[in-house]
């Protein structure tokens, strides 16, 4: 994480202190926990079926996280996270202009990075590293298309808010991906570092199973911005 300026020598108690970690540090562990917005963008190619459109929804990001400190500008973290990866389709056309669907999915993500780090006090660093992940839940909110409204123009019975119900046939509940990012840190009271990260969850899984043939794949890319506090053990 972040630290003072101290010169690396063995200690009384076996342990090592690099350069760059707190003068206070006697372990190189430290815990913390987070939390944020996110904005997700849903990847899907919609081939020939042009009038309808995916745009971003934001979320939340929530979790608690366990840093490893090797070196003074090394740290190997994992996370305990809750993501949020919303979207929303409309259909943009002339005949059916009311019809949408926002789409509320919370994943539970482990994601396992190594930061890289410069600076004293003030801090500037890199994150990379991989996670996997598990689909907890869904909700599904809009308007569809009334089985009546070329006779009646009637639409306004047609909304809907409700939970999304898991088929095991069609949907794939595990994730997968790539995250990276930057962030900024800062220590303050010796043993409390204070941090604003910026991360990009790039998912390499498709959200729905081969169930048939001809499938568009879908994936996710959410981006996260979180602020955290940790703690020197």
């Amino acid at each position: 994480m972040v630290g003072s300026v101290c010169v690396g020598k063995a200690q009384n108690d076996g342990t090592f202190r690099g350069t760059l970690l707190p003068d206070t540090a006697v372990s190189r562990w430290s815990v913390g926990v987070f939390g944020g917005i996110t904005s997700n963008h849903h990847v899907i190619d919609v081939l020939y079926a042009t009038d309808m459109k995916y745009t971003d929804l934001g979320g939340y990001s929530a979790g608690a996280t366990v840093s490893c400190h090797p070196k003074g500008w090394l740290s190997l973290r994992a996370d305990v996270a809750m993501v949020q990866k919303n979207y929303r389709m409309d259909r943009d056309n002339r005949y059916l202009p009311f019809v949408y669907t926002e789409s509320s999915n919370t994943y539970l993500s482990l994601p396992v990075t190594a930061v890289l780090s410069l600076g004293r006090t003030f801090r500037v660093c890199g994150v990379v590293g991989g996670y996997v992940g598990y689909w907890l839940s869904g909700r599904r909110e809009g308007q569809s298309l009334s089985v009546t409204y070329l006779t009646t123009g009637n639409q306004d019975d047609t909304f809907f808010d409700e939970e999304y119900v898991f088929n095991d046939v069609r949907d794939n509940r595990f994730d997968a991906g790539i995250v990276f990012g930057a962030a900024l840190r800062c220590t303050v009271a010796k043993k409390l570092d204070l941090s604003a990260e910026l991360r990009w969850y790039y998912g390499l899984t498709d959200v729905q199973k081969n169930y048939q043939q001809n499938l568009n794949p879908r994936y996710n890319t959410t981006r996260t911005l979180q602020f955290g506090v940790s703690y020197w053990l």
